[in-house]
């Protein structure tokens, strides 16, 4: 039996020669060690010395837009209240909600029998005067005095003003609609009682739709009557209007300017009541020097991006013009040669070394790492 001390001497002997064993293999060391991952031996074969590609453009001549977006309530461009003129019973009633009618069409008749009657009274009582006064016209003057033939022939004038008041609302038993429209709401039946001070329908003329609003000072000034205006239902539906009115003053207490827009083409969906959010072209430039707005970053409230320079990127200011949705004016700052990063807040910063993807691509390469701003490897 071996005594302890010889089996330690070749433990010993073992390890000494199977360690050079390990360290020839290279990367099957434990993590941390030369030639393990992280470790002082490098990335990996085929990873050393990437740099990152990224998305690059130049300046370029575009339209640019300037939209101002805020949200109202469609209205018809007119809308009435039909109120009976008459204390009567309502006999019959035409229509109904939805109902397209036109102008002077009747709508519903009242009982107005009454009103008749007193008419028909009226006449009798007229007619009665008017005989009256033919007698004493007749009648010598010497035997009947002038007063008395001035008298009646006021009686008669006044007899005549009230067979004409009451034929007059003898007619208006007969409700008619006082301008081409839709019905859109209707309050009574047959029987009701129909009042001075409640309505019997609501008519609308849905000929054209109206969005009232209320638009900065600023973003005002550059409208004019006959601005295209893009309007948006909830449902995502969108159909266009224009400016059809600007008031002349602006309101003291908001800073704003109402506009008028109307649309005289709309969907179904479109209706008066309807939320809607409308988007009113303030601005706009033809063949602008302009970025893409996710180029342009602030560096302490300065605009900024990002240029390619020898391989690494560089921060330079820019001064902007218009700014639109999806491209800004640049004014300042860049020459049409200069490749600026498509995404300056993609953690790009001053000085990394970047590759443009489309110079990788030109030439050939296999484009390796992740693309600045995707997410993703290139490809």
């Amino acid at each position: 039996m071996a005594s302890p001390s010889t089996s330690r001497s070749a433990l010993a002997l073992l390890l000494a020669v199977s360690a050079p064993v390990a360290c020839e293999k290279g990367g099957e060391g434990p993590p941390g060690r030369p030639g393990g991952p992280g470790g002082r031996g490098g990335p990996p074969k085929g990873e050393r010395g990437q740099v990152l590609q990224i998305e690059t453009v130049n300046l370029g001549p575009a339209r640019i837009e300037r939209h101002y977006r805020t949200s109202g309530t469609l209205r018809a461009i007119r809308e009435a209240e039909i109120v009976a003129t008459q204390l009567a019973v309502i006999k019959t009633i035409d229509v109904d909600e939805g109902d397209r009618v036109q102008q002077g069409q009747t709508l519903a008749r009242l009982d107005g029998r009454d009103l008749k009657l007193q008419a028909a009274a009226a006449g009798v009582t007229l007619e009665n005067l008017e005989r009256e006064l033919g007698r004493l016209q007749s009648i010598s003057r010497e035997a009947i005095a002038l007063e008395e033939i001035d008298k009646q022939r006021y009686a008669v004038e006044e007899a005549r003003a009230a067979a004409k008041l009451t034929k007059h609302q003898a007619t208006l038993t007969t409700i008619r609609a006082p301008f081409t429209g839709t019905i859109v709401e209707r309050y009574v039946d047959q029987g009701n009682l129909a009042t001075t001070s409640t309505p019997l329908l609501r008519i609308a003329d849905l000929s054209v739709l109206e969005l009232q609003l209320h638009v900065p000072e600023r973003d005002a000034a550059t409208v004019k009557v006959g601005t295209p205006v893009e309007i948006e239902l909830v449902d995502r539906t969108r159909f266009a209007a224009k400016v059809f009115r600007k008031a002349p003053v602006v309101d003291e207490l908001t800073g704003t300017v109402k506009l008028t827009i109307h649309a005289e083409s709309y969907p179904e969906a479109a209706m008066p009541g309807a939320f809607a959010r409308a988007s009113i072209l303030v601005d706009a430039r033809d063949e602008a020097p302009s970025l893409a707005r996710s180029a342009v970053f602030e560096v302490d409230g300065a605009p900024h991006v990002y240029v390619l320079v020898d391989g690494k990127a560089r921060r330079r200011a820019v001064e902007l013009g218009l700014q639109g949705s999806e491209r800004v004016e640049i004014l300042s700052g860049l020459g049409p040669d200069d490749l600026v990063i498509a995404d300056g807040s993609s953690g790009i910063t001053e000085g990394m070394p970047l590759r443009s993807a489309a110079d990788a691509k030109r030439n050939g390469d296999k484009i390796a790492g992740e693309t600045a701003g995707s997410g993703r490897p290139g490809a």
